[in-house]
């Protein structure tokens, strides 16, 4: 059951329907498989909100029918991520790359007296667990793929334990070389905090002062997530670096056999993630 429109969910429209759904939820397999249609939308409109995997790759949904093969430079190998959940080098002579694709899915559970009692707000928290743990899964591979796929040269090191201005700036200058802007700074969030005791000019201070955070550094957006290795930075040009296929879109399947006291759905998505530019990324590593 694929989702195919966003919906309010704080709309009361929406609650009366969900409300009804979960009451019929129990009376039989069709109203479990209405609910799960129902509950599909918020879980994608989830992951859509908060991924970030969009902003470093460049999403293609498949034709039905339709192999994910792209082309990439002859002497260069692209990268990509396994149908086991791996970073993987292709071949140098080839000219195109075929990315596998695999599912990626959460298995939410609900007791049944959630159920029975219309308890909205813990279906809806149920709903954001399962779309967090797709999305967290999403940008964990898309961060494999990318960081995996930086050339050695294009790696500057920091022997200390943190990051400082002259390497992001070396970093930048590689991607300018290029005759490219950088256009995302990836990294945890704790890693930012090197950046606090720069010697920034004063409106990025100012920014720092009034959020806590800055958005920008040079031309580049910074990204901060989980997802991010604690001793990597990685360096994304506002150029394509790679693909974001999908064969299956955001899919949710009722559980037919039920527990004594709870029942559940299968959540799921097919997608693959590859790297086709790898000479354009930069990436800084951390050795202290």
């Amino acid at each position: 059951m694929k989702t195919t429109t966003n919906i309010n969910i704080h709309s009361q429209e929406y609650m009366e329907s969900m409300a009804r759904l979960m009451n019929q939820a129990l009376e039989s397999p069709e109203g479990m498989r209405a609910l799960a249609t129902a509950i599909a939308a918020p879980i994608e409109q989830e992951i859509d909100r908060k991924e970030i995997s969009s902003l470093l790759l460049t999403k293609h949904t498949l034709p039905k029918g339709e192999r994910p093969i792209y082309q990439k430079r002859a002497n260069i190998a692209a990268h990509w991520i396994s149908t086991d959940g791996d970073a993987c080098a292709g071949e140098v002579t080839k000219d195109e790359v075929e990315f596998p694709t695999s599912r990626i899915h959460s298995n939410p559970m609900v007791d049944v007296s959630v159920l029975k009692h219309g308890n909205i707000g813990t279906l809806m928290d149920i709903q954001t667990s399962a779309a967090n743990e797709i999305r967290k899964k999403i940008d964990s591979r898309t961060l494999a793929v990318v960081s995996a796929a930086v050339p050695a040269a294009n790696v500057v090191e920091v022997t200390g334990t943190a990051l400082t201005e002259a390497a992001l700036n070396q970093a930048i200058s590689i991607i300018e070389d290029l005759e490219m802007s950088v256009k995302y700074i990836v990294m945890r969030g704790r890693r930012f905090n090197d950046m606090r005791s720069w010697n920034l000019d004063p409106e990025t201070k100012a920014e720092l002062r009034a959020k806590g955070l800055i958005k920008n550094y040079g031309t580049g957006g910074i990204l901060l997530t989980a997802a991010a290795a604690m001793n990597e930075i990685i360096l994304v040009p506002d150029t394509e670096v790679g693909k974001w296929p999908i064969r299956e879109t955001l899919t949710t399947e009722s559980i037919e056999v039920k527990t004594q006291f709870k029942t559940g759905w299968l959540v799921w998505m097919e997608l693959g993630q590859g790297v086709t530019r790898p000479e354009i990324l930069v990436k800084i590593r951390i050795l202290g």
